[in-house]
């Protein structure tokens, strides 16, 4: 919608979807270019993957002229940009779609397999009405399969085994608290996921949580010799609850992935409780209720 645009004509299609994915975060991003200022409400990035993902299952078929095809090839096209990006889908979206995530390497196979059956007539010109610029969109329909193959390499799959540590430090810049945990797997490598929140989590009583600290978590944690480890009692218990909290929400979805793992890590947005100065793309928004409340899905970029 930028005005440097050479075409006056803009044609916007609306596709109306009444299926509301249950434990999925909206999220509110402001939008502001050109003359254009409005506030748009969205899925994060691990819903939006795999509302693609359960599309290229459940599509269809659909006629076009004679031809019939099971795809759109903006699926595809989109499905490969997430996974360009190493986004993890969320699951509890695919479970809501009616779709098997119990293994993560069966719903990946299954995705290669119906990515043979995409036809290359169809992608491109599904496509090339898209695209201003014809020669990339051409380019990218003649290598996407390869693109693809490469991309799914990168996603690693790991067999989570057990919590090693539990890393506590505050960046010294932006006063932020990051809790690091990391678990080793099967094939005796680690992996670690990472939960980071604004400062004023632990400095005002808003943030305040009444969660029993966990022993294994207790004893998993471990201060770096930073700004973490010079705070006072009280302020180590409150990191301690907050460490037992994500370590909730990583075990929940761990029981969840059947302990299987996508990729080495796994980072969270930055968790804040003040909207001055808002990234939406890298920080979310939350009350102490739907932190309390929601699950490491929702809290991912």
């Amino acid at each position: 919608l930028s005005f440097g645009h050479p075409s006056n004509q803009v044609h916007i299609k609306i596709d109306l979807n009444h299926f509301v994915a249950p434990k999925t975060v909206t999220e509110r991003r402001p939008i502001n270019q050109d003359q254009l200022s409005f506030v748009i409400a969205t899925y994060n990035m691990s819903a939006l993957m795999a509302s693609k993902i359960a599309a290229i299952f459940l599509r269809g078929t659909r006629g076009v002229g004679e031809a019939i095809y099971e795809e759109k090839g903006r699926d595809i096209y989109d499905l490969l940009w997430y996974m360009n990006k190493k986004v993890v889908p969320d699951f509890d979206y695919l479970v809501a779609k009616g779709i098997d995530v119990k293994d993560p390497r069966a719903l990946f196979d299954k995705l290669t397999l119906q990515m043979n059956k995409v036809s290359e007539t169809n992608l491109k010109q599904d496509l090339i009405q898209l695209f201003v610029n014809k020669t990339y969109i051409k380019n990218w329909s003649k290598n996407w399969r390869e693109n693809y193959l490469h991309l799914l390499d990168e996603y690693k799959i790991n067999i989570v085994t057990r919590l090693e540590e539990i890393v506590v430090h505050q960046n010294f810049n932006s006063d932020n608290f990051s809790f690091v945990y990391w678990y080793k797997t099967e094939e005796d490598g680690s992996v670690q996921i990472i939960y980071t929140i604004s400062d004023y989590w632990i400095k005002f009583n808003e943030g305040n949580i009444s969660i029993p600290i966990d022993n294994k978590v207790s004893d998993a944690v471990r201060f770096t010799q930073d700004r973490a480890g010079d705070k006072s009692a009280s302020i180590q218990k409150k990191l301690k609850q907050y460490a037992t909290l994500f370590y909730q929400k990583t075990e929940k979805y761990f029981k969840k992935t059947d302990r299987i793992m996508l990729g080495d890590s796994i980072i969270t947005k930055v968790i804040r409780m003040t909207a001055d100065n808002l990234n939406p793309k890298e920080q979310i928004l939350l009350n102490k209720s739907v932190l309390l409340s929601c699950e490491l899905d929702d809290l991912l970029k």
